[in-house]
């Protein structure tokens, strides 16, 4: 099932209860039929957006999400994982985080559960709060300009305990005292990812594969290509017994695009294949190239070739 949800990324709308200091904060909740249910603990500051989610479900669900303006996102995922449509590079696992530009554009968010549970943190910059507080340093300006970073919450434990830091003790404080601890948590925090972006970035840019690392990769390449129906990046470095994060860098540097990149270039190229040569249904082709429903199947192949599945077909 699909949700629409509207996130207001500016930032600059505070919202909810609002105190003098400039804090805001709201409690969202959404549930369904199935047994999806999700909490989201925000809290707004001046140019900050704090969410903290919590959600239950028996399999991926699925979020339409509308941004209203440009912010800086750090991601990260404590249980569970995400991916995007058609931001491809956002793929986060369980202990992974990412800093990335949130664009204006519409885009599908699929979250998946460990164990029936998925949790995750976020920390939203507005561009202009991000670029006066963090661009002096190369590697954090190179996010404005579109580039995706992504480290693990094991290359630095500080940043875990940050985050439930903040958590724990957010209401140990009011009014400026709360607000002035919230952002330097939130500053400690992108600083420590930044620290390790900065750390892993001579890796980042030159990937120390072996050889039994490029044939795993290569291994992986022709998994996707005989097998990409309902294939997931775990699943793909488990059964080439390489990690995930090796995997991701590694594929990029050997083939020139993300693992999820080239996952979806052959399930558009599949399904354009299947809508010529065969009569079958469009939610049925959907499926056969790994797509659970098929309204974002159609937004996808629309993405990628300019038109409908149907439209195509005629």
């Amino acid at each position: 099932m699909e949700y629409k949800m509207t996130i207001d990324a500016s930032n600059y709308h505070i919202k909810g209860n609002v105190d003098h200091s400039g804090v805001s904060e709201r409690k969202d909740s959404l549930s369904d039929h199935s047994g999806f249910d999700i909490t989201l603990n925000n809290i707004f500051l001046d140019g900050i957006h704090l969410k903290w989610g919590h959600y239950k479900s028996k399999g991926i669900k699925t979020y339409s999400v509308s941004p209203e303006k440009e912010t800086i996102v750090a991601h990260f995922c404590l249980r569970g994982a995400c991916v995007s449509e058609p931001k491809s590079n956002l793929n986060v696992q369980r202990g992974e985080c990412i800093l990335f530009k949130e664009e204006k554009d519409e885009y599908l968010f699929h979250m998946d559960v460990d164990h029936g549970i998925g949790e995750f943190f976020e920390v939203s910059f507005s561009p202009e709060s991000y670029a006066a507080h963090y661009c002096e340093d190369n590697i954090a300006d190179e996010v404005l300009n579109g580039k995706e970073l992504f480290t693990s919450l094991a290359k630095d434990p500080l940043m875990r305990t940050i985050i439930m830091e903040m958590y724990q003790r957010k209401d140990n404080y009011s009014g400026k005292l709360k607000r002035l601890y919230l952002e330097s948590k939130a500053s400690e925090l992108l600083l420590t990812q930044i620290n390790c972006f900065n750390k892993q970035s001579k890796y980042h840019r030159n990937p120390k594969l072996c050889k039994s690392d490029i044939e795993a990769i290569h291994y992986v390449k022709e998994l996707i290509s005989n097998n990409f129906d309902h294939t997931t990046i775990p699943d793909l470095a488990l059964s080439a017994g390489i990690n995930q994060t090796k995997l991701k860098m590694g594929f990029k540097e050997i083939f020139g695009e993300t693992v999820f990149g080239y996952l979806s270039n052959m399930r558009m190229d599949k399904a354009k294949e299947l809508l010529i040569s065969t009569d079958i249904s469009v939610s049925e082709i959907a499926y056969r190239v790994g797509y659970n429903y098929s309204q974002h199947f159609v937004k996808a192949f629309k993405r990628h070739f300019g038109c409908t599945p149907g439209e195509f077909r005629k």
